[in-house]
């Protein structure tokens, strides 16, 4: 019971900002794939693990709570598809305006139409796991969806996150 109440405490104690919601979207023209390398798994056809980074320059981006617009943000992901359905992650880092940063693990599934040279699509759970910056010792969660196709290099999307920062 001591127990119980000393956690209880302990988490109202803790001084935090109120939670942010923040809603991006990106088009195919801010996202470009620098790295790709795939490899083919013989055991059944079109299964393929890839690694893969992308880098989105930020061009329309609006202003998050703090006031601040995402300029950039790199992504370093796996996949393991068979015909582009499959698991995905990887991490996230979102850089702002004022330099700060955002970091997350980003893990979905993709579903890609019996057209494998079609678009894919990516449901996506994010995990806010640090910052820096006016993001020091951020903590958060959101949902994403992904429109991808690595052979053409077309990506797109949009995420919406949810987090709070310490106040300090």
């Amino acid at each position: 019971m001591k127990l119980i109440l000393l956690i209880i405490i302990t988490l109202f104690s803790f001084n935090i900002n109120a939670s942010c919601k923040y809603i991006n979207s990106t088009s195919n023209d801010e996202v470009k794939y620098t790295i790709q390398k795939s490899i083919d798994v013989d055991d059944i056809e079109g299964h393929v693990i890839r690694i893969f980074k992308t880098e989105t320059n930020h061009k329309k981006s609006k202003k998050n709570c703090e006031g601040l617009r995402i300029v950039k943000t790199n992504f370093y992901g796996i996949s393991d598809y068979i015909n582009k359905n499959g698991r995905v992650t990887g991490y996230s880092i979102g850089i702002y305006d004022d330099g700060s940063k955002i970091y997350s693990r980003v893990d979905g599934i993709a579903q890609t139409p019996e057209e494998i040279n079609k678009n894919g699509l990516v449901n996506t759970t994010i995990t806010i796991t640090g910052g820096t910056g006016v993001y020091k010792g951020v903590f958060g969660y959101g949902k994403g969806q992904v429109e991808f196709n690595p052979e053409t290099g077309y990506s797109a999307g949009n995420t919406e996150t949810f987090y709070s920062i310490p106040k300090k």
